[in-house]
């Protein structure tokens, strides 16, 4: 079934509940289908590109809606770094709770392989915990030093992370959580935020906040190269469709834009325009997500 654009107008006339159901049906060649956090106005909204926005949920004031991801049943997960806690939305019958509270600055989040655990990035203290999506149970993954933003996996299950200690990206071994690899040190990678893994090029890509550039860095982390990306002064956070594009949300501190990087010709689209955007992820099919960041056989899609 092929939606049309003057539906997809309409989506805001709708239930949130249709409207997130819509997620099962196809789109035009330059549509994708997010969720995506307003830190600004504290909202978690439903978009699909290009245009379309829909407020789904208005957070508690002062949350400030950081990472986000969705989880494996289609509830979305989202740090509130101003109240240092991770929470469950579910779309459907609209309800808000409370995965884990007692950390400080909850910014990144990452499905772990199965779907029965997410990492989360705490920059306050700098450390990465596992959470348990059952048992809500909070360990430590990461104990520091360093402060690490963006989180992914690759294809082969391999963790990295953006290290703002060593202005690289690492690797982490998954079950210490130790630093087993890094970007050069003589190539020094200038205020990394956003990370994720490709497969259409089996690569990374890391946002730079403030260099107006990507970073596209090979899975052995041996070769950086360095795109110019200058629609916005700041840059976000980005993903991988896996066909080759990039979704990169930038802003200038108010505004912020969903732009569509197509890795083999360097084209940038400008898609949405959205107030406050900080952080995006897309909606899979099925009940457990799979992407870059998990194997086959550890989460298939259904």
């Amino acid at each position: 079934m092929q939606v049309h654009p003057p539906l997809a107008k309409n989506l805001r006339r709708v239930s949130l509940a249709v409207a997130f159901a819509f997620t099962l049906l196809a789109e035009p060649a330059l549509a994708a289908k997010l969720v995506g956090t307003d830190i600004n106005s504290g909202r978690l909204l439903y978009i699909t590109t290009p245009n379309v926005a829909v407020s789904m949920f208005t957070t508690a004031s002062g949350g400030k809606p950081d990472g986000v991801l969705v989880g494996p049943n289609q509830e979305i997960i989202y740090t509130l770094s101003g109240t240092g806690s991770v929470h469950i939305f579910n779309p459907y019958i609209r309800t808000d709770s409370t995965l884990a509270t007692g950390l400080v600055n909850p910014v990144e989040l990452l499905m772990q392989p199965g779907c029965q655990s997410i990492l989360v990035s705490d920059i306050g203290v700098n450390k990465i915990y596992s959470i348990s999506l059952n048992t809500r149970a909070v360990t430590t993954f990461y104990n520091g030093p360093d402060k690490m933003q963006g989180l992914t996996y690759d294809k082969f299950g391999n963790l990295f992370a953006n290290d703002d200690q060593l202005n690289a990206i690492v690797q982490l071994d998954t079950t210490t959580g130790v630093i087993v690899n890094q970007t050069p040190a003589t190539m020094p990678l200038t205020a990394l935020e956003g990370l994720t893994f490709d497969t259409f090029t089996n690569n990374l890509f890391a946002t730079s906040n403030t260099g107006q550039v990507l970073y596209q860095v090979s899975d052995d982390l041996g070769t950086i190269v360095t795109i110019p990306f200058t629609g916005e002064p700041f840059l976000h956070g980005l993903l991988s469709d896996g066909s080759g594009n990039l979704y990169v949300v930038g802003g200038d501190g108010t505004t912020s834009k969903i732009f569509q990087y197509v890795i083999t010709t360097g084209v940038q689209n400008t898609l949405n325009t959205v107030s406050g955007l900080e952080d995006i992820a897309r909606i899979p099919f099925g009940p457990c997500p799979k992407g870059g960041g998990t194997t086959a056989a550890a989460c298939e899609e259904e």
